[in-house]
């Protein structure tokens, strides 16, 4: 029994709210059980237990745990702190679940620190030379400024020098553009497209990324890609080289995103495919 369970039942919860609990876990498993899953883009250190349970029960085996803050951080010493929390911490709550984890380190766009930026990219270094991260991410633009433009810059070249995979956000606003930005500086750096991940992709923005060779991420939240999406870029373009994460975090998401999209894209895909879209891709490049 899950330790979600074990809490309504310490809580008094009524049969009621038991009976719903299975009932709600139950429909979610049925059809997804033949499928494994990972989720390729989290920020799970800024949800609670409860998330990460329902995660478990439902099937979840893996998730890639990337670096982000909802402030901007005054100093090194905030990045470094979040990034020992997801190293020497959260990695080890997910396994508490019993779900395999991944780390990736490195400053989001929206997170640049104030000053001693200098000490970010060593505690970076440091990191890889010791082999505690997987991966450096999410890195990338957020509206494309010259300081964002040199901190992306900086990264990929830490990420190049140790052969990490690099995961890369896009925006929400001015997508497209953004996208192309950061597209033509990863050409210009020499990245090799295969140890990518383009995340947060519109439909529309999909080719662009498998064209350079990149894997597409898709982000199953509010104001994000849909299931009808997923199905319709999968029918199109085909499952290789498409991820899809939930982007749980601080803001409105939901940790059984990839269950829920599993369940409704077994109606019309394929097992081999919806599985490679959950599976297999990620865990190719991110050494599951």
């Amino acid at each position: 029994m899950s330790s979600y369970c074990r809490e309504l039942h310490r809580e008094g919860a009524d049969e009621y709210d038991l009976i719903f609990f299975y009932t709600i876990v139950v429909t979610l498993c049925w059809g997804v059980a033949t499928v494994r899953i990972i989720d390729s883009h989290t920020h799970t250190y800024l949800r609670g237990p409860e998330d990460l349970d329902l995660m478990a029960v439902a099937g979840i085996e893996g998730a890639v745990v990337c670096s982000y803050l909802p402030v901007q951080p005054s100093g090194a010493s905030t990045l470094k702190d979040l990034f020992n929390w997801q190293i020497g911490v959260e990695s080890m709550r997910l396994s508490s679940y019993h779900i395999d984890c991944r780390v990736a380190v490195g400053i989001h766009p929206r997170s640049i620190p104030t000053n001693e930026i200098e000490l970010v990219y060593d505690r970076l270094i440091a990191i890889f030379d010791n082999e505690t991260a997987t991966a450096m991410g999410e890195i990338g633009l957020e509206v494309g400024s010259k300081e964002e433009i040199d901190v992306f810059v900086q990264q990929l070249r830490i990420a190049k020098d140790y052969a990490r995979p690099i995961i890369v956000h896009t925006p929400k606003n001015n997508k497209a553009a953004v996208f192309e930005k950061a597209l033509a500086i990863l050409k210009e750096e020499d990245v090799d497209g295969s140890k990518v991940i383009i995340d947060h992709l519109t439909p529309d923005l999909v080719p662009r990324a498998r064209e350079f060779g990149a894997l597409a991420g898709l982000t199953i939240r509010p104001g994000g890609a849909s299931p009808g999406d997923v199905e319709a870029i999968i029918s199109k373009c085909g499952p290789e080289g498409v991820v899809l994460g939930s982007d749980i975090g601080d803001s409105p998401s939901d940790p059984l995103a990839l269950p829920r999209t599993v369940r409704q894209l077994m109606r019309s895909l394929s097992a081999r495919d919806v599985e490679l879209i959950v599976y297999s891709n990620i865990r190719a490049l991110m050494w599951f």
